[in-house]
């Protein structure tokens, strides 16, 4: 199917300069699916790969995050941050309603620093939906916050398990090993997380403190199956 770009930015254009997110998803989606828009994140015209961007983080779902993970290599800096934005979208709402009711009020407790309870309503929610990779990665994060870092690099590698790109579980990942003082796993997964965004300078900074305090091969494969066996 061909999509015309400019057909394309006069329909949403009413939409985008209102600020009107809803309106913005539905003109959308009454004209062109998900899949069709990842062919215009590929087009030539920047305005359209950054208002399909927007718009994918609205109304797309598991099968446009490739697509999305892709154009965090986009050179125009704004495409690359709002697809970021897109796929946090994406992975927030990623849980069946009554994952997702769990998983609001894990992010509810999380907020109040109440790190044990909202890593409980995390694990209700991954259990729910044993394939909404961002209950894994919450948890994980709140087990970080809770100075667990064995339990933590466990529930990250359950996220990437489920969401492979997900550069946010293999950041936190690398920052769990650090705290754990496994330098080597650490510096692996903060180059993961790189490779897949490369927009992300915490990470990089943590690459560039570590290269020069650990040398290994790079060698991704196989290193973390045997963290993931109490999840």
């Amino acid at each position: 199917m061909t999509v015309d770009v400019g057909d394309f930015l006069k329909v949403i254009r009413p939409a985008l300069e209102a600020g009107d997110a809803q309106a913005l998803a539905q003109v959308v989606a009454q004209r062109w699916s998900p899949l069709v828009m990842c062919r215009i994140l590929r087009c030539r015209n920047v305005d359209a790969r950054r208002a399909t961007a927007v718009v994918l983080g609205l109304i797309g779902d598991r099968t446009v995050v490739p697509c999305l993970a892709k154009a965090l290599h986009d050179p125009d800096r704004q495409v690359s941050k709002l697809a970021e934005n897109g796929l946090w979208s994406i992975w927030f709402r990623g849980g069946n309603p009554s994952a997702n009711c769990y998983f609001r009020e894990g992010l509810a407790l999380f907020e109040e620093e109440s790190f044990t309870e909202a890593a409980e309503r995390f694990k209700i929610a991954a259990q729910i939906d044993s394939c909404f990779a961002e209950a894994f990665h919450q948890c994980g994060m709140a087990y970080n916050m809770l100075g667990d870092s064995g339990k933590a690099v466990q529930y990250f590698f359950r996220a990437v398990e489920e969401e492979p790109n997900h550069f946010g579980a293999f950041a936190g990942m690398g920052s769990s090993y650090a705290d754990a003082g496994d330098l080597k796993h650490a510096l692996q997964s903060f180059r993961k997380a790189l490779r897949i965004n490369p927009n992300m300078p915490t990470a990089a900074q943590a690459i560039d403190r570590l290269s020069s305090r650990v040398s290994d091969k790079n060698d991704w494969s196989g290193i973390y199956t045997a963290q993931v066996a109490n999840v």
